[in-house]
């Protein structure tokens, strides 16, 4: 294996992600919260709206790209030269630029369609401001959470994200100082000028990164200097990808996604406001922003680029299929872990909690924010699957079973306008189970099929119902004290009930390194 990719190279990155993501997730919160308790309820759900929108526009111009890129570059990196990895990076974030650029044109000359049929009010000039926030955005995650990370450059890539949240922090207490630019226009402004140097910041940390190794290419390893050392020539054993053949697991993924996307989160809020009204459709989005910012830091998200790039490495290298479903199992029931506790303060201390997050806007929004949550549970293993199907070169897998799902939206359309929530989350949950049913399905081969550790994840309900009725019994209350004490004791009770039960299998406890055996108190020898 390429020393680009090798166990310390994992580490180092691992170490610069996870400093990085969790100055990020503090920064990310705060503006979350700071908006929900700033902007007016019509101005927030013309920002909800118009972010709902331009997430959707992102994944509808990127052609799969990020599939490609996350699949192709850690293969070019290990075996083609330095030049071939200069020219694909920069070919792959110049087609990418391009179709966002479209995508942005599209938004920007349909904004008064789109405002009209949501019903938003004064919300043409936001939705066209952020046409141009798609763009320099959709551009800058390019650079930041595909090429940056496929090349395991994770300290320059969280350095631009965090130079992008700061920036946007910063600039909404200034502005919501002012009663005038309490509003989505004055924030789409600071989106504009946060991603735009997070965007410069990102872009030139790569080509500082690929200069050295394009004028070096073709070097044998032992004449490069220290910097390029493991950059060795094209070897003659491995054959650059065509094109057609990369685009093709991106086409893939592409029509994947928008099957997947009628009936995505964005299009729930979008649905919701179209129906219901923007004012109705406030709660709920608010709920689905609080959601979506434990779904990007869920350890598989969190760590996506470092996740990706060690399961694609270690496959190409091992071509073992039993391992890969392993670790795959084993990053859910790490997901699980981090959620269970979330999970159990929202069912129980829900109330409270979205009173103290939205300064008393939103006290209704507990149910909401559970729920969502608890589509999480089945999303997060959905990612792992797509991450299966896509490594193994079944990229097709997804496309097949997201079009079978295509009647989602039909089911949502009827349960949505009569606000029956507990429908509405049953509904995301069954989709997203059977798709990573029938991908997985499609994956199965005569000596070689997924399983799920079914008696480990008993545990975890066991410890999550343990929780729930100690968290039940302490005093609530709804200030910041007693919330966090809530959370202690629900991270506490869940997370040393697991460590009694051993909810890990022997065939997963083998995969972890010793330190971390040592930690949870046990072997390899052990079976759950």
């Amino acid at each position: 294996m390429s020393e680009n990719y090798s166990g310390r190279a994992f580490n180092h990155s691992i170490a610069y992600y996870v400093g990085g993501r969790f100055l990020n997730a503090l920064a990310a919160f705060f503006i979350l919260i700071w908006i929900a308790r700033q902007l007016p309820e019509n101005q927030y759900i013309n920002y909800v709206a118009a972010y709902s929108i331009i997430e959707m526009g992102i994944v509808l111009s990127g052609f799969g790209m990020e599939w490609v890129t996350g699949i192709y570059i850690p293969q070019i990196r290990m075996h083609a030269s330095g030049r071939d990895l200069y020219r694909f990076v920069w070919q792959s974030a110049a087609l990418q630029a391009l179709l966002l650029a479209g995508g942005a044109l599209i938004l920007f000359f349909t904004a008064p369609l789109l405002t009209a049929w949501l019903g938003l009010r004064d919300a043409q000039g936001v939705l066209r401001l952020y046409a141009g926030v798609m763009l320099i955005e959709g551009v800058s995650r390019v650079f930041r959470d595909q090429l940056l990370s496929s090349l395991l450059l994770q300290k320059a890539g969280q350095a631009s994200q965090l130079l992008r949240n700061v920036a946007l922090a910063g600039y909404a207490v200034l502005a919501f100082s002012h009663e005038e630019w309490r509003n989505a226009h004055a924030l789409a402004v600071g989106e504009l000028i946060a991603s735009s140097g997070s965007l410069l910041v990102a872009a030139w940390c790569l080509q500082r990164h690929l200069w050295p190794l394009r004028a070096q290419a073709g070097r044998p390893a032992a004449a490069q200097p220290a910097a390029t050392a493991g950059m060795p020539g094209a070897e003659p054993a491995w054959a650059m990808p065509a094109w057609r053949d990369m685009l093709r697991v991106g086409r893939n993924a592409w029509l994947s996604n928008i099957a997947n996307l009628t009936w995505s989160w964005q299009a729930v809020i979008l649905l919701a406001t179209r129906t219901l009204g923007p004012e109705a459709a406030a709660p709920l989005g608010f709920a689905r922003n609080l959601a979506e910012q434990v779904r990007k830091y869920l350890p598989s998200e969190f760590l996506l680029g470092i996740v990706r790039t060690l399961l694609v490495v270690r496959y190409a290298a091992e071509k073992d299929k039993d391992k890969l479903g392993l670790r795959a199992g084993l990053i859910y029931k790490v997901n699980l872990l981090c959620l269970l506790p979330l999970l159990v303060l929202c069912a129980v201390r829900g109330a409270e909690l979205a009173a103290f997050l939205s300064k008393g806007r939103y006290p209704d929004a507990h149910w909401l924010l559970t729920g969502w949550l608890a589509v999480l549970v089945v999303l997060a293993h959905r990612r792992l699957t797509d991450l299966m199907a896509h490594t193994l070169g079944r990229s097709s897998a997804t496309t097949r079973a997201n079009f079978v799902l295509l009647l989602t939206p039909l089911a949502l359309l009827l349960v949505a306008p009569q606000q029956r929530w507990s429908w509405l989350f049953a509904v995301l949950a069954l989709a997203e189970t059977v798709y990573s049913a029938l991908v997985l399905r499609q994956l199965r081969t005569p000596d070689w099929h997924y399983r799920l550790h079914w008696s480990g994840l008993a545990k975890y309900l066991v410890a999550g119902l343990l929780a729930a009725m100690v968290l039940a019994s302490l005093p609530g209350g709804a200030d910041a004290f007693h919330l966090a004490l809530a959370l202690c004791a629900a991270t506490g009770v869940s997370w040393g009930v697991l460590l009694l039960l051993r909810p890990l299998s022997a065939a997963e406890l083998a995969l972890l390194p010793a330190r971390a055996l040592r930690l949870l108190r046990q072997s390899p020898a052990v079976s759950s």
